[in-house]
């Protein structure tokens, strides 16, 4: 009986993982001068977007919530965490999260994983799946749907979308963009790339006594690269160095940190940690230390953060 109450939602899977699959087949085997084929899979506004490139990788892109408002809700702080455990990263250029296959892999595991992605980290109904191709002019910069507009941030040159289409390589918000973040994936969208950056630099600094403290006020990360091996060396602020933390950092909000491999305050009077540079991105580690600020600070970005460097 198990078996048989499973078969149906195993058969509808497979359904779906199958036609995404013969849509990335189809963008790879048909070749169009002057023009990049884009496979696009979607349930309302969650959906991942993919292109071969000469190399004959696989890049895709899944929705973020910077261009899509909407999705604020979807992407939880439990469902970035999954999205990274899944091999997604974000991209600061429009706010979503990338992900590149090598020339090697069969379009069929691809698939499998854009389907997973799709149904675990975004929530989507295999069964409401929507799937097209496109083949759009190979430029620099395509155009893409505009801010909260159906599937905003993906590649679309429909004559539609023009009047609000995006015609550059980058996404800048409104300034009148609200400051507030109810999710860690708005607080990652207003301070990603500044963050992404200041990480950035400490690793390209690593010889050198460089830091970076984001301070939210009730609460701080700060880092410094640590070699050898070249890492970078965290430390999430305790109530042991701030008494004051006691009411904000509950136990729940500890095992949060554990979750991200933070340990015990020991080797500082902190909660600390080590990213290893070769084994994260600058990026996927400013969103954790964002999603730190938001899950165990509490911060919503009521006041600026503040960044210190050195």
């Amino acid at each position: 009986m198990i078996g048989l109450c499973g078969a149906p939602s195993l058969a509808l899977a497979q359904t779906s993982s199958t036609r995404i699959d013969d849509a990335l087949q189809n963008i790879t085997s048909l070749v169009r001068s002057g023009q990049v084929g884009y496979a696009t899979f979607w349930d309302g506004n969650k959906f991942i977007q993919c292109r071969r490139w000469p190399d004959r990788t696989m890049r895709c892109e899944a929705a973020g919530a910077s261009m899509q408002p909407s999705l604020k809700t979807v992407l939880t702080g439990e469902r970035l965490t999954r999205l990274t455990a899944l091999g997604w990263v974000l991209d600061p250029s429009f706010g979503n999260y990338v992900q590149t296959f090598s020339a090697d892999m069969a379009t069929a595991r691809v698939a499998d994983h854009v389907l997973r992605t799709l149904t675990e980290a975004y929530g989507a109904e295999a069964a409401a799946l929507e799937i097209s191709t496109k083949w759009i002019a190979d430029v620099t910069c395509p155009p893409r749907a505009g801010f909260s507009q159906n599937l905003a941030g993906s590649v679309n040159d429909a004559p539609s979308m023009q009047s609000t289409a995006v015609h550059a390589c980058s996404y800048k918000p409104d300034t009148k963009t609200p400051q507030t973040a109810y999710s860690a994936a708005e607080l990652i969208t207003i301070y990603g790339v500044r963050a992404t950056a200041e990480i950035q630099r400490l690793r390209i600094n690593a010889a050198r006594e460089v830091f970076a403290i984001f301070d939210a006020g009730i609460g701080y990360v700060q880092c410094m690269p640590e070699t050898p091996p070249p890492a970078l060396y965290c430390e999430a602020q305790s109530a042991e160095s701030w008494p004051a933390l006691a009411a904000i950092v509950t136990p729940e909000r500890v095992a949060r940190l554990h979750s991200a491999g933070y340990s015990d305050p020991g080797r500082a009077p902190n909660y600390w940690k080590l990213y290893s540079f070769d084994k994260i991105t600058d990026a996927a580690n400013a969103s954790e230390i964002l999603t730190i600020m938001h899950e165990v600070y509490g911060y919503t970005g009521a006041q600026e953060l503040k960044i210190s460097t050195k």
